[in-house]
């Protein structure tokens, strides 16, 4: 069933959102409920995912990238001569068109789809877009709910993604990510080998509260300037049955950015991951800059090109590109007129 079938009749108006937070109440619920009940696994919430550098690192080389691009209409020869105004401009106070791009790829990255409010002329096409922010809207069997209200589909333009949402498939690699960090953090604040403190005396007795002080004064003791100092009184002895790997740290974050990488589509040596020596192949920065537009790009850019080039948002005979053109040049371009030294 078509998305356009699979609309309700229902309300037509549509409260579009200005500047929307992603550290709203209901992205940080996962978060906190997860706190309160340690071992459920709750979905994985944006917050939490923007929280993980190789999470960031995607989405700031995919989504700003392609939402400063200008969007053009074009027909069987070249541009059209009247640009609609929705392409270049919105009717919000505080968000520009650049913003509204920039989130609606962010929005297929985290979840899969967007979700645009429309207002449309007499022509019946769309003279303002304007993006929905995704804690507003659900499709619930193929009905689209916004503030769980159906709406007519004459007032919004769906855009589906092509590949499944990064919240839901890569939300294994993520958390272990997540874990990764917190690793690294608290190896930062007890930067030592793991250590046992063992009891020698076998006449002293010490309840659980003492051997938890004894540990709590020892790792405060490790975080200190001085810490590498240390006294234990007399019947406790300490050993260090090893040292970790040095570049353990370093050999998981590498892994945590080649994963997520693979879930957005952005080649390992664009997200700066070391490659296997086995597996090493001469590559430029151009070659890599190159993937990255080949590859990458297209996977987000392209949904929003072809739903936008649909008839019920431009006429038919016309179809809606993002103008890469300054961004694949080779040199960039100036930015005054050029004079001689």
């Amino acid at each position: 069933m078509g998305i356009r079938t699979a609309f309700r009749l229902a309300q037509s108006g549509v409260r579009v959102d200005g500047i929307a937070s992603p550290y709203t109440p209901n992205q940080l619920q996962g978060i906190v409920l997860g706190d309160i009940f340690e071992g459920i696994e709750f979905p994985l919430t944006r917050a939490e995912a923007m929280r993980v550098p190789a999470v960031a690192k995607a989405r700031n080389l995919l989504a700003p990238t392609i939402g400063r691009q200008p969007l053009v209409a074009l027909d069987k020869n070249g541009p059209v001569a009247s640009q609609p105004a929705w392409l270049y401009r919105t009717d919000q106070d505080l968000t520009s068109v650049q913003w509204m791009w920039t989130y609606i790829v962010d929005d297929l990255i985290f979840y899969g789809a967007a979700l645009l409010a429309v207002v449309r002329g007499s022509d019946g096409f769309p003279i303002t877009m304007d993006r929905i922010s995704p804690d507003r809207w659900t499709v619930t069997n193929g009905t689209i709910l916004v503030d769980e209200k159906p709406v007519d589909e004459r007032t919004v333009v769906y855009i589906p993604g092509v590949t499944d949402a990064l919240l839901d498939v890569g939300s294994r690699s993520i958390r272990q990510a997540r874990d990764i960090e917190d690793a690294v953090a608290g190896r930062a604040r007890v930067p030592n080998p793991t250590a046992v403190i063992k009891q020698t005396d076998a006449d002293a007795n010490l309840d659980q509260d003492e051997v938890r002080k004894i540990i709590e004064n020892y790792a405060t003791n490790r975080r200190s300037p001085d810490g590498t100092v240390t006294f234990l009184p007399y019947g406790l002895d300490l050993t260090l049955p090893g040292t970790q790997e040095t570049d353990f740290a370093i050999q998981a974050r590498n892994a945590s950015r080649t994963d997520i990488g693979a879930f957005v589509g952005i080649p390992s040596s664009v997200m700066d991951a070391s490659l296997a020596t086995a597996s090493l192949t001469y590559s430029t920065a151009e070659g890599n800059r190159n993937s990255f537009y080949d590859q990458s790009l297209p996977i987000y850019a392209g949904p929003i090109e072809h739903r936008l080039s649909l008839d019920d948002v431009v006429p038919r005979g016309q179809r809606v590109r993002f103008d890469f053109t300054q961004l694949y040049a080779a040199l960039p371009n100036p930015t005054d007129t050029p004079t001689e030294d």
